[in-house]
């Protein structure tokens, strides 16, 4: 079972060059003491605030549930 730990996520809205706004999820955390990241994009302006962050840290912690899951790695 995968332990994630200091899992935080920093939000940058971004605008891409047919002038439609995204969003840039840079996800860091801890897995066994190594650092980690992973950078994921959503179509739509988000602002960086206290409560973006912990929606997004939360919605990352479900998929790599997900994921782990259904790679049999739970047991």
């Amino acid at each position: 079972m995968r332990v994630l730990t200091n899992v935080d996520v920093k939000i940058v809205s971004r605008m891409a060059a047919n002038g439609h706004p995204f969003t840039e999820l840079l996800h860091t955390w801890t897995e066994d003491g190594l650092p980690r990241n992973a950078l994921s994009r959503v179509n739509y302006a988000t602002a960086d605030t206290p409560g973006n962050r912990a929606y997004h840290i939360q919605i990352f912690k479900q998929r790599q549930a997900r994921r782990e899951a259904q790679i049999g790695l739970s047991k």
